[in-house]
């Protein structure tokens, strides 16, 4: 799978165009810092969504469907027959993005969605930008539409710092999460974490049955994952991030807005019109523990 390699005294990165993909960091010489797919095969596969951009829509939307403008759209039911997880089989993790420009710090990849494409209206074009900036990375989306569509993108690493899982430490800047019905879906509330497994407002090993979003607080960070040797710290304009704790491999951050939110009045739109701009903006900065 081909590779593009950003890179200064610190920070190594590989992205691969092939879902716009984190493929590989290395900080101050460490082994591989996140869960990758070994070749296409795999990223196309059993790996699909692992480091990938996902999207146009991230996450899931509850009854494959959804209505804008009057009309209503339907959607590949690609989990369990009944949801849309992370837009279906031709969603942004499955595409080749275009290399629009690089240099040795950062490279920006662009590709255009055609009207209709996974069931999703409007032509669009997006872009992804990575770039190492110290010791962060930036990670930047920006999208337009022609016709009035949704739009909520992600990055889908699973973290490992280059430790096992049952070593790592997590933070959310969250007071409030989204819970979900039996097929993960949210129910509409924004419930306060209080008393629950889904409180991570202290740094510590976190419960492996979370697979949910969290409603983030102001203030920086809004997620920290440490290990005895690394810590990673997660800033972003997103309102949520979807934490998912249940692999063995990492633990998956992604910066976005909530899922389903077409179907919730409470939630954040993520209604994208002819002439807006979507842009999201995430930095992941790195240092030793």
């Amino acid at each position: 799978m081909d590779t593009i390699r950003l890179e200064n005294d610190r920070l190594t990165i590989d992205i691969a165009p092939l879902g716009a993909r984190l493929q590989f960091v290395s900080f101050d010489g460490s082994h591989n810092l996140v869960e990758s797919a070994a070749d296409e095969t795999e990223a196309l596969g059993s790996k699909k969504y692992h480091g990938a951009t996902v999207g146009p829509v991230a996450n899931r939307i509850g009854g494959a469907s959804a209505t804008i403008d009057g009309h209503e759209y339907s959607f590949e039911a690609n989990e369990r027959d009944i949801t849309t997880l992370h837009s279906g089989s031709s969603g942004v993790h499955a595409v080749n993005w275009d290399i629009a420009a690089k240099d040795q710090s950062f490279v920006m990849l662009r590709t255009v969605l055609v009207d209709g494409d996974g069931g999703f209206p409007g032509n669009r074009e997006l872009t992804a930008t990575f770039k190492i900036i110290g010791d962060d990375l930036l990670v930047t989306y920006e999208a337009e539409t022609d016709r009035s569509t949704w739009m909520n993108l992600a990055l889908h690493p699973y973290w490992s710092l280059g430790a096992d899982v049952t070593r790592l430490r997590l933070f959310v800047n969250a007071d409030r999460y989204t819970p979900v019905d039996d097929v993960q879906i949210p129910t509409g509330e924004i419930a306060p974490v209080d008393g629950t497994h889904f409180d991570l407002r202290k740094l510590a090993a976190p419960s492996n049955q979370i697979d949910h979003n969290y409603s983030l607080n102001e203030g920086d960070p809004a997620v920290t994952l440490a290990s005895d040797a690394l810590r990673l710290d997660v800033i972003t304009d997103a309102p949520g991030v979807q934490i998912f704790t249940g692999k063995p491999f990492g633990f998956a951050i992604e910066p976005q807005h909530f899922p389903d939110a077409m179907h919730h009045e409470s939630f954040a739109s993520i209604e994208l019109r002819p002439g807006e701009c979507y842009r999201q903006d995430s930095r992941y900065r790195f240092s030793h523990a």
